[in-house]
C-alpha cells in the first residue's frame, strides 16, 4: 500500500453542535461540510477547513478514540487486502459513502488509521 496524502484528520466528539460552534466561532475555521449536510445520515459529521487541511468531526455516543488520520490511497479494497496479508488488524471492512470508500485498520498500539479513497480521485 502506498499512501498518497493525508486526506483529513478526524476528531470524535460527543456533541456535534457544541463542537462545530467551537471550531467555527472560537477557532475561526471555515465550515466546508456542515453538520447535517450530505452524507450525514448514518453518523453525524462535519468538515472544517484549516489552511488546506480538513478537520472532520464525527459524533459518537461513546467515543472509542480521540482522533484518526485518513490516508489517501488509489484503491481501498486493494489496500485492505494487502494490509490483511501483512497481518494488520482490520477494524472496519471497506464501506462506500456518497463521496468515498473507506476502511479502518489498527497500528501495533491499537490506534485507528482510516484508509480513504475519494471517488473523484483527489487527495490531500
Amino acid at each position: 500500500m502506498k499512501a498518497k496524502a493525508v486526506d483529513f484528520v478526524s476528531y470524535i466528539v460527543s456533541d456535534m453542535a457544541r463542537s462545530v460552534t467551537f471550531y467555527r466561532d472560537v477557532l475561526g475555521l471555515e465550515v466546508a461540510l456542515p453538520w447535517g449536510g450530505p452524507g450525514t445520515s448514518h453518523v453525524p459529521f462535519a468538515e472544517l477547513e484549516a489552511g488546506g487541511t480538513t478537520i472532520s468531526l464525527t459524533q459518537l455516543p461513546q467515543p472509542q478514540t480521540n482522533a484518526i488520520v485518513a490516508l489517501a490511497v488509489d484503491d481501498v479494497h486493494a489496500a485492505v487486502e494487502e494490509l490483511r496479508g501483512k497481518g494488520v488488524p482490520i477494524e472496519m471492512e471497506p464501506i462506500e459513502t456518497g463521496d468515498c470508500f473507506m476502511a479502518v485498520v489498527a497500528d501495533p498500539d491499537g490506534n485507528n488509521i482510516l484508509i480513504h479513497q475519494r471517488k473523484d480521485g483527489t487527495c490531500g
